[in-house]
């Protein structure tokens, strides 16, 4: 109160406040070139404290604006309810009271963004009084009472669903959703429940049932995160026991199915403990229980290899070191939306122990391993690289199990400042001695999308993809986006020693082209790509083209 008392007076010419030249009601969130055009412009005492916390909540439709000013749009900024105020404050890593940082304003707005309820956000001072500052908190939400009703196609196979979801229930910021899929696999029905703010904290909890005329699934979780680049310590907890049926490829052909039974329970908790410039360390560690289960399935054939039961338990521990560093880019891998992506690096470990004594099947030494890095961020390039490790030792028999390791290189050229962008990606994966429910497949969903999914599989499998992508500033009625591209696709998996990885063993390519459509009012974290495929290998069992239909977040 005695900010807002200062603030008046000021306006009256008796006080020492100074309003920025930048307020949020003159930002168009519809341009993201606008909003990071429009930064703070104040001078800021170091001891400055925030004082107010203005929250400004836009409806979906602008109304004030002719082109969307129409009974339709009307009618649904009527029927949605606005975001509660209170669960985008809890979003917010910073509270009234609380020293300025300004790091911690920048990181409020990437949390924004994060959240499937709203289509923009902008966080900034507005306001400076004396060594108290007011911050504002823009954000217009999305419609997200959706039924879902539709039908995708990768790889030469058909997917179909509907449902009803809504990850803004009631305007609480939480997420509800029932759902039927169908798929070559299996049918499904599902129900799922997310809070990520229980009770207005930043504890997070939820949980997901699903029937499947292959088996069922259940999962609950309980976590407080690391909310903020510079909160002390998290926990998690959770827990799934899941029952279905899956396939063993051979030669782009499922030979035979077998039931995939898990039991699964996690416990962690991880402390931050060194800080400098903007590298942190964190000290992580937790205990796992992981049972998987095989059946064979009747009127099924015998295979040749089976997989064994195997149940992993065991402590672990392991480190996260953390480059805190971000770039606010446009047209990356969203259509017209600000993204923010690292400008630094993040690697973690995790080493364990899984003990007979635990209860697992056999003795083993558990290591995991991630690691990312940008190689450059500039206005028109991003780019950077990815190494990735995961695995057991076996010292009953004195051999790795499940060994599996990835690199990768990703470019990304034009997108932020032109409405074309070049991207490129390189990835190599290498396995060790995969067990028989573990397979290194290529085709469809797996990359090469001019070919049938599970086409090739291996031990070893490369693919490079380049694209021209294509962002006009063109939106359709205030409610699309569309985007365009140009693609090839290279690559193959293999085995190294004799074994077959498929109907064509060589090196396989494709071109095509496809369309990007995105709402920027309705369901906006996720993209339709709709892709035609033309193989230039392959035999004569597969299709001139491919079509594939497919529902996704990025591009």
């Amino acid at each position: 109160m005695v900010f807002a008392g200062s603030c008046l007076a000021a306006e009256s010419g008796q006080g020492d406040c100074i309003a920025s030249s930048i307020q949020p009601e003159a930002i168009d969130l519809d341009k993201p070139r606008d909003q990071l055009a429009r930064q703070n412009d104040l001078m800021i005492p170091e001891d400055a404290r925030i004082a107010s916390i203005r929250v400004l909540r836009r409806p979906i439709f602008d109304t004030t604006d002719p082109e969307q000013d129409n009974a339709l749009y009307r009618t649904l900024n009527a029927l949605n309810t606005p975001t509660w105020e209170s669960a985008l404050r809890a979003q917010l890593v910073f509270e009234e009271g609380d020293v300025y940082e300004p790091e911690l304003i920048s990181e409020s707005e990437r949390v924004l963004r994060q959240r499937e309820y709203l289509t923009a956000a902008w966080v900034g001072v507005t306001r400076v009084c004396g060594n108290e500052v007011e911050v504002s908190v823009l954000t217009r939400d999305t419609w997200t009472l959706f039924p879902s009703v539709g039908v995708s196609r990768s790889g030469g196979e058909n997917t179909t669903n509907f449902g009803l979801s809504d990850p803004n229930f009631a305007g609480s910021g939480k997420s509800l959703g029932i759902g039927y899929a169908k798929d070559p696999d299996r049918t499904e029905t599902s129900l799922y429940f997310d809070d990520p703010n229980v009770l207005g904290s930043h504890w997070q909890a939820g949980f997901s049932f699903d029937e499947r005329s292959d088996g069922r699934g259940r999962g609950a979780y309980l976590e407080r995160p690391f909310f903020s680049e510079t909160t002390n310590w998290r926990f998690g907890l959770s827990g799934i026991d899941d029952v279905r049926e899956e396939s063993r490829y051979v030669g782009a052909e499922a030979i035979a199915d077998y039931r995939r039974s898990q039991e699964f329970f996690s416990i962690d908790g991880g402390w931050r403990l060194a800080e400098r410039d903007s590298r942190q360390l964190r000290l992580l560690a937790g205990y796992r229980y992981n049972a998987l289960m095989f059946d064979r399935l009747p009127n099924q054939p015998d295979l040749d290899i089976f997989p064994d039961d195997r149940t992993l338990s065991y402590p672990w521990i392991g480190f996260d070191y953390r480059q805190n560093r971000f770039r606010e880019m446009t047209n990356l891998t969203r259509l017209q939306r600000v993204e923010d992506v690292r400008d630094g690096f993040v690697w973690r470990t995790e080493l364990g122990y899984s003990g007979s004594g635990l209860g697992a099947t056999e003795d083993r030494v558990v290591l995991n391993m991630d690691f990312q890095d940008a190689l450059h961020a500039s206005e028109t390039n991003y780019a950077s690289y990815s190494l990735s490790q995961s695995g057991t030792y076996r010292l009953d028999e004195d051999r790795v199990e499940n060994l599996l390791g990835t690199v990768s290189v990703q470019y990304f050229h034009g997108g932020s400042e032109r409405w074309n962008s070049w991207y490129t990606n390189l990835a190599f994966t290498a396995a060790h001695n995969l067990t028989a429910d573990q397979q290194l497949l290529i085709g469809g969903e797996n990359g090469l999308r001019g070919y049938p999914s599970e086409y090739q599989q291996g031990n070893r499998r490369l693919l490079w993809t380049l694209e021209r992508r294509y962002f006009p500033d063109w939106h359709p009625f205030k409610l699309f986006r569309v985007g365009g591209v140009i693609f090839t696709d290279v690559g193959r998996a293999w085995f190294t020693d004799d074994r077959n990885s498929g109907p064509d063993e060589g090196v396989l390519k494709d071109v095509g082209f496809g369309m990007r459509l995105a709402s920027s009012r309705i369901e906006v974290q996720r993209m339709l790509h709709l892709d035609f495929a033309f193989p230039l290998d392959g035999d004569d069992s597969i299709d001139d083209f491919q079509v594939l239909l497919r529902g996704r977040s990025q591009f």
